[in-house]
């Protein structure tokens, strides 16, 4: 009976545990340093903590991005949003961030875009 008690009150514990997550906590991400003009880039923003629903925001330089001709993103899954620039110039440039939001608050990352010989 003891063993029984113990087992369900661990039980009990993770799963509260895991219902009150909280604010999302996301992964670093950074381009590659070795792109060229007219290369694609590529990444990924991924949470490893915090409870769903997730909301991804991209921006950059501080403003909202949005899906337009040679920038794409999309949320791959719960916890993953992906940003894709088909082929980076001058104008990409730039200092991206994401955002990601849900019910307890808030979470950003940033990473900076240098294009090689992009001057």
């Amino acid at each position: 009976m003891a063993l029984l008690l113990c087992s369900l009150l661990i039980l009990f514990t993770v799963q509260a545990s895991v219902a009150e997550l909280g604010t999302p906590k996301i992964n670093p991400f950074h381009f590659s340093g070795e792109l060229d003009v007219g290369m694609r880039a590529s990444v990924h923003c991924s949470v490893i903590y915090g409870n769903v629903p997730f909301e991804f925001m991209w921006l950059k330089d501080g403003q909202p991005l949005t899906d337009s001709l040679g920038i794409s993103f999309r949320k791959t899954d719960e916890y993953t949003s992906n940003l894709v620039i088909s082929k980076v110039d001058a104008n990409s440039n730039g200092n991206y961030t994401c955002r990601v939001t849900n019910s307890k608050g808030s979470d950003e990352k940033s990473a900076l875009l240098s294009v090689k010989g992009s001057w």
